[in-house]
């Protein structure tokens, strides 16, 4: 008989696929709805709805915006699949903004801030439609451009580089991409034609590529613009036509979802189901823990992701079973601490930042933000943490969990001790910051796993870290 002791002193993220022994117990093999930032294990917060669910049936729902204005006010859009809505705060109610001739995807909408002229606007892409554009205020959208300056084209990728507007996503050229006249003078991002004063302040277009594979998403860097197509990433490089050079990102890569990239300073990073990658301005590579979810992140559906970077996480909305009508599984990664944390227990169909703030449109129809509230929505947060498989100093003896000692607040908490031959678990409230509690545990078996989870949503700070004490012994042949 030999008693061991196992000390967590700090919570990390969630890391599997490693094999047995591979995984540092600090780390969970499985955890949701927890946050362990400053190694503290707690259960997180919820969302808060900030605005009455939006008209219409919530399947149907497709994108979020936020739009912050420059006299200080906030405008709230809501793209449906039929219809273009806006949150009036006067009346305190969803108001129709536009309503499309077809039904549009969950990929095709893009919204883009910029300004024509000296006049603060919302641009919206869609893909099926030429450009609308709405000044913010006014009671309904307009046209942007015309066939005349050869921009009423149905694009659904906007973006602004050295202050020209670029489109992608035409049905009919999808290998093309189109840029504005610079704007000055009479010019403006609405003319997409030639200027005949000067070939550097024209628009124009270019099939990017040596074959017709489809632009699937842009995105403006500070000194480039990243263009995805089907199997390859591009680099526009240069301040104006006459030295634009386009230049494939020699790198192999699983190409992503456009909705499933991310800008973090000037930095892209994109999920997929081979990991988290990041453009590092020459070209892609993997995050040094990128692949600790690759087992997830393989079964997972990418097809109505949503993604958005507030602070320092990065956060991607994903379909983790089949059967959900909206993404029901979101994975939050950690830029400085390089680590993923998961959440389950609501749907997602969008995801927005707003000066720190991260916005979300449930798949019940809410604009909530999330990280305020001890909810989702009214529903208790179920939160665990689960070890790997420990198997000790060999695999050939035999494990007997003794007690497992906790010191934090809240509660209160299930401690569970999973043993292959028996389970073992106990529950009560934590004792306090100075005070560690124990919870006594009987489980058997060569390896062990120790799990935490909370009861009924209750909430939880362990800050003390954990202490696994068990009873190790040759097996008897």
């Amino acid at each position: 008989m030999a008693l061991q002791t196992i000390r967590i002193s700090g919570f990390a993220g969630v890391k599997q696929g490693s094999c047995a022994g591979g995984i540092p117990f600090n780390w969970a093999e499985d955890a949701q709805n927890v946050s362990t930032v400053g190694g503290r294990l707690r259960r997180v917060k919820g969302y808060r709805a900030i605005y009455p669910t939006v008209t219409g049936a919530a399947r149907k729902l497709r994108r979020l915006f936020i739009w912050p204005r420059e006299n200080g006010t906030t405008d709230c859009l809501v793209a449906r699949q039929d219809t273009l809505f806006r949150y009036d705060l006067n009346t305190q109610s969803w108001r129709d903004l536009y309503h499309y001739t077809d039904d549009m995807d969950a990929d095709t909408f893009d919204f883009l801030k910029a300004k024509i002229g000296s006049t603060e606007t919302l641009l919206i892409g869609n893909g099926l439609e030429p450009i609308l554009k709405w000044e913010g205020g006014s009671a309904s959208v307009a046209a942007f451009g015309s066939a005349q300056m050869l921009s009423n084209k149905a694009v659904n990728y906007l973006e602004l580089y050295f202050g020209r507007l670029f489109a992608a996503g035409d049905r009919e050229h999808p290998a093309r991409l189109y840029w504005s006249q610079a704007p000055g003078g009479s010019r403006t991002i609405e003319d997409w034609s030639a200027d005949e004063s000067s070939e550097n302040v024209s628009g124009g277009h270019v099939e990017v590529g040596t074959d017709s594979d489809p632009i699937t998403g842009l995105f403006a860097l500070s000194n480039q613009l990243l263009i995805f197509k089907k199997d390859k990433l591009y680099r526009l490089l240069g301040d104006r036509p006459g030295n634009y050079r386009i230049v494939p990102v020699e790198a192999a890569l699983t190409q992503p979802i456009h909705t499933a990239c991310v800008l973090y300073g000037d930095r892209l990073f994109f999920l997929t189901d081979e990991g988290l990658y990041f453009f590092d301005g020459q070209t892609v590579r993997r995050t040094a823990h990128g692949a600790d979810l690759i087992p997830l992140l393989s079964q997972v559906d990418f097809s109505a992701s949503a993604s958005a970077a507030c602070g320092d996480t990065l956060y991607f909305a994903v379909k983790e079973h089949a059967a959900s009508v909206h993404n029901d599984l979101l994975i939050e990664y950690d830029v400085l601490r390089d680590c993923f944390l998961l959440r389950r227990g609501f749907q997602i169909v969008d995801l927005t930042s707003c000066y720190g703030t991260l916005y979300l449109l449930t798949g019940r129809g809410e604009v909530a933000i999330l990280n305020e509230g001890t909810t989702y929505g009214g529903d208790p947060i179920q939160a665990y943490w689960e070890t790997p498989w420990l198997d000790g100093a060999s695999a050939l003896t035999m494990k007997q969990t003794v007690e497992a000692v906790l010191t934090g607040t809240g509660g209160p908490l299930k401690v569970l001790a999973l043993g292959e031959a028996r389970e073992g678990d106990s529950a009560g409230q934590l004792s306090g910051e100075n005070a560690p509690k124990e919870y006594l545990l009987r489980s058997v078996g060569r390896r062990l796993k120790l799990r935490i989870e909370n009861v009924s949503g209750s909430d939880f700070d362990i800050s003390g870290g954990v202490e696994l004490l068990f009873d190790e012994q040759r097996r008897v042949l």
